[in-house]
């Protein structure tokens, strides 16, 4: 068994190999991998198996089956557009081992877990979402109305159906820590349901209790996850191969932009700061696949600014898993091309956490923007910033003084660039980064409070 990770989104697929047969469980978008490993394996994979409709990231599934011949299944109570449906309980040969599908509603109605078996018996469950290492999964995302109910179901498939396979059984999840399928998911890869039992307070609690705590978790809803489930549920474009956007001289760029193509620039924030292409958006590398999908605009052609062509690469492998499919090019040789040539560009004030707490104590008119979620407020707020949480920055935009320069910040800095490039883009131009952003404030002793409310 081998694990694929996926960067950002903090997601685990898995490649469970017997005997030269090979199946794969909730794969990504980008299938190259798991051609690689069955390549080097000398194996052929049969199955894709998903756990539920994923809301985080486009499924691999068809793009894999494409490519492979591979059958897939997920659950029968959506109406997918492809793969077939499972029946609880069905059971499936692969060379020596033995996968049965397990129906545990609860993070959705139709998720799944796949229980594997060898000679000797159990010994290992795919969990999906429904038990991940410290915590289990969501049961807010099939909307308010279905919250109790699905909080219900998943205490009865926790209880009923996973714990009572035994505390030896080897439990791996669809995604570690850091994902926004959960609220406490440990660092722990792998565990069991005896370490689950043992350290996950929400198996403890009674069923009422556990109800409640779930209905009353809060946690954020990315507005790009409608669009994952339905492209999910109905099956996205099969592109055979990982897209390759060409390169494009600077007129050309200008030329898309005139168009309606949006530059996304993938780099830090500083440099984005420093110089970019106007009316870009500011998304970098590595937040791409978490905080793409609140900033950039579904149905328009991307044109990617990065430093060099591996992050290029790795952009559009990163948008393709959000659902971003018409990326028509890169900017040749990056911002450098663009400099040489004599094309105008834009800039946005940063200022380090000394900077602002000097202009704060003068007096000076400005108000403090706080990006981070209702998690992150919980270590402290900064007396005085508005709560603003990155996906909602344009559509509250008009709770923003225009007499008053916006300084934007976050746990680190970083969300600050997308959010000071959406208002730039929004015509709201007096804006400015705070560089280092909470953790920089508050590690330099500036004054903190804890929060009163969101």
């Amino acid at each position: 068994m081998k694990r694929v990770r996926s960067e950002g989104l903090a997601h685990i697929s898995y490649f469970l190999e017997s005997d030269g047969e090979a199946a794969v469980i909730d794969p990504r978008r980008d299938v190259d991998d798991y051609l690689l490993i069955a390549k080097e394996r000398d194996a052929r994979v049969v199955l894709v198996l998903e756990t539920h409709r994923n809301e985080d990231y486009v499924s691999g599934a068809l793009e894999l089956a494409n490519a492979t011949g591979a059958a897939i299944f997920h659950g029968d109570q959506l109406e997918f557009g492809y793969g077939n449906p499972l029946v609880d309980g069905q059971e499936f040969q692969l060379g020596d081992l033995t996968i049965r599908a397990m129906h545990t509603p609860g993070h959705t109605y139709e998720s799944h877990c796949y229980l594997v078996s060898d000679d000797h018996g159990p010994f290992l469950l795919f969990s999906g979402d429904t038990m991940f290492s410290g915590d289990v999964g969501r049961t807010d995302l099939a909307g308010p109305e279905n919250a109790r109910d699905l909080s219900e179901k998943l205490y009865d498939s926790l209880h009923k159906r996973i714990i009572p396979l035994g505390p030896e059984i080897m439990v791996l999840p669809a995604h570690g820590a850091g994902s926004v399928c959960g609220h406490t998911i440990s660092e722990r890869e792998t565990t069991t349901v005896g370490l689950e039992i043992r350290d996950d307070h929400a198996l403890s609690l009674k069923k009422l209790d556990f109800m409640m705590a779930k209905m009353g978790e809060g946690m954020e809803r990315p507005p790009y996850f409608a669009r994952m489930e339905a492209l999910n549920l109905n099956g996205p474009i099969i592109f055979g191969k990982l897209p390759q956007p060409p390169p494009l001289s600077p007129t050309k760029v200008i030329e898309a932009q005139e168009n309606g193509a949006l530059v996304l620039d993938v780099r830090e924030p500083h440099n984005f700061a420093a110089a970019h292409i106007p009316r870009s958006l500011n998304v970098w590398l590595n937040g791409l696949p978490v905080y793409g999908g609140y900033a950039i605009p579904y149905g328009r052609p991307l044109i990617i600014v990065a430093e060099g062509q591996q992050e290029v690469d790795t952009a559009v492998r990163y948008l393709i898993r959000i659902g971003y499919e018409d990326i028509v090019g890169h900017l040749v040789r990056g911002m450098e091309s663009w400099i040489k040539g004599g094309n105008a560009t834009s800039t946005i004030a940063a200022s380090t956490v000394h900077d602002v707490r000097r202009r704060q104590l003068a007096g000076d008119e400005m108000l403090l923007v706080d990006l981070r979620d209702r998690r992150e407020l919980v270590s402290g707020v900064i007396p005085g910033a508005l709560q603003m949480h990155l996906g909602e920055i344009v559509e509250r935009s008009s709770e923003l003084p225009a007499n008053k320069e916006i300084v934007l910040f976050c746990g680190s800095g970083y969300r600050g660039g997308i959010a000071a490039s959406m208002l730039r883009n929004n015509g709201i131009k007096n804006v400015r980064i705070m560089l280092g952003g909470f953790a920089s404030w508050k590690a330099n002793g500036h004054p903190v409070e804890k929060l009163r409310s969101v």
